[in-house]
């Protein structure tokens, strides 16, 4: 654990846990996920999203590629494309250059799917943002990620904001990477 200079007022500190409890588990919250990921059986799971995301960047992804752009056990990628395979988002087949390794594309629906939930998430996150002013907004997303920033310190992990999204152009341009959608 990283030494701090200065302990956040008690005040701060509960006020920050509670809202980071709603982020979490909050009735908004929920709504908020049901309309972005849909519900039922045809629900996509956020992890799916996670991926498609990586995806539609590049055409092809070797499997320690995904994991470490997520920051997850290679094996969580395994089980998650797995199922992403049987819902016909994506599909795994052996590198044609490396026999040894795999690489994993999106299909044709998963990059509808994509597509769609990336608009839903432009929508929701406009719709939600529509009572602060530019300034507001500018100072929302630099405070997040100072916070993100500040929770990867603690942990003594990367910033991965600091770095460029993982399979993007080296110019930044990625036209439909998850930078690009999650703001809009």
């Amino acid at each position: 654990m990283a030494a701090r200079q200065s302990i956040a007022p008690d005040d701060v500190v509960a006020r920050v846990s509670r809202a980071w409890r709603e982020l979490r588990r909050g009735p908004a919250v929920t709504y908020v996920r049901d309309q972005l990921f849909g519900v039922g059986p045809n629900a996509l799971e956020p992890t799916h999203l996670d991926l498609l995301d990586l995806l539609v960047q590049r055409s092809d992804w070797r499997m320690n590629e995904l994991a470490a752009a997520l920051q997850v056990d290679p094996s969580t990628v395994t089980r998650t494309l797995q199922r992403m395979e049987l819902a016909g988002l994506a599909e795994r087949s052996p590198d044609l250059h490396d026999g040894r390794a795999i690489t994993v594309h999106i299909t044709a629906s998963g990059r509808k799917c994509q597509a769609m939930v990336a608009v839903r998430r432009r929508s929701i996150i406009g719709q939600i943002l529509v009572g602060f002013d530019e300034e507001d907004r500018q100072r929302l997303v630099e405070l997040v990620e100072r916070f993100i920033a500040g929770a990867n310190e603690y942990a003594g992990v990367p910033n991965v904001l600091a770095a460029p999204e993982p399979g993007a152009p080296k110019d930044g341009a990625a036209e439909h990477g998850p930078a690009a959608t999650a703001a809009g």
